[in-house]
């Protein structure tokens, strides 16, 4: 039986400069068996609203997926954290390669999209989170009852016990707006995290990159190009010598491959008011003398390690081979 999933996620293939891996990891699900794609829902974080949306849409156009796209609006979870984090919804100097989509034309929006399709899947649906938590949070709001339709959240997020990579605490999807992770975390929705310790363990590089972009076929040209610039700009010199990572694949194979990592139960916490620490995911295995002590009840278990060759193995086939073969 196929597991029914509402990815949630932030693309950017299809903007020069952003982030283009979401895509990725949609077209992995895409070509997964064991997965059925109820929507697609996008959310500011590496791109603006409306480029997500554009992009997300232009994919599932051009692989022709009868997947509805529904696009959550500007902005954070806290409208206090919208000054800190008000260039997220701006970049207009980024070169779109895809139609822009004004967000307006979704009429439903994804919050609504996420609460009225799990409750009519309840029990029998999961989410998978690839950008920041701003829409589930949202619809958390809407439905307070959400906690008891969803079975999982398999997310995206976070580091358990290595540094982050938008700032030494914080992973990008929960600093771009950690109150909305905070509202998640404390849901009581079981959550499947997948944070840095694996997530940089994968890799994506430029003999891959070059081996889809000799497919004449137009689709794989558009990845080349949506690609190559990530490759050359990335302020991350690790990234552009080895190859950039597949954090948001990762997320989608765990959500039906979860043999191939390695998991932890712990309580995690989120930071949204230290100066230094904003979207810090504070995992405590009750193994610290304050987590003896009260023995939190774990809300997630995060995955520590990973069976890299298995997860190549499937990227390649679902992804790699599938691009090369268009």
């Amino acid at each position: 039986m196929k597991k029914k999933i509402i990815i949630d996620t932030d693309p950017a293939m299809g903007t020069k400069g952003g982030d283009p891996e979401d895509c990725f990891a949609i077209m992995l699900a895409m070509n997964s068996p064991e997965l059925e794609i109820l929507g697609i829902t996008t959310v500011q974080g590496n791109v603006p609203v409306e480029r997500g949306f554009s992009n997300a849409t232009y994919l599932v156009e051009q692989l022709g997926k009868d997947i509805p796209v529904h696009t959550g609006k500007p902005g954070t979870y806290s409208q206090d954290r919208n000054e800190k984090r008000k260039w997220l919804g701006q970049r207009e100097e980024m070169e779109q390669l895809t139609p822009i989509l004004p967000v307006e034309n979704d009429k439903k929006g994804a919050p609504a999209f996420i609460a009225e399709t799990a409750k009519e899947n309840s029990g029998d649906i999961e989410l998978v989170t690839i950008g920041p938590l701003t829409n589930i949070a949202q619809a958390l709001d809407l439905d307070p009852e959400l906690p008891t339709h969803i079975n999982k959240i398999t997310m995206m997020a976070g580091a358990s016990t290595v540094q982050g990579n938008v700032t030494p605490a914080a992973e990008f999807n929960v600093w771009a707006d950690p109150e909305s992770a905070a509202r998640v975390f404390g849901s009581g929705i079981p959550i499947r995290m997948v944070p840095l310790d694996v997530c940089h363990k994968t890799r994506f590089g430029r003999e891959q990159l070059n081996l889809i972009g000799e497919n004449e076929h137009p689709f794989c040209q558009f990845v080349q190009k949506s690609v190559d610039p990530w490759l050359k700009i990335n302020p991350n010199k690790e990234i552009i010598d080895q190859g950039l990572h597949l954090y948001d694949s990762l997320a989608v194979a765990l959500s039906f491959m979860p043999e191939i990592a390695d998991f932890k139960k712990a309580y995690v916490s989120i930071e949204t008011k230290g100066e230094f620490t904003d979207g810090q995911t504070v995992s405590e295995f009750n193994e610290s003398i304050m987590g003896q002590i009260f023995k939190p009840k774990p809300n997630s278990e995060v995955a520590l390690d990973l069976d890299v060759e298995a997860f190549n193995s499937l990227f390649k086939e679902r992804v790699i081979d599938f691009l090369v073969e268009l």
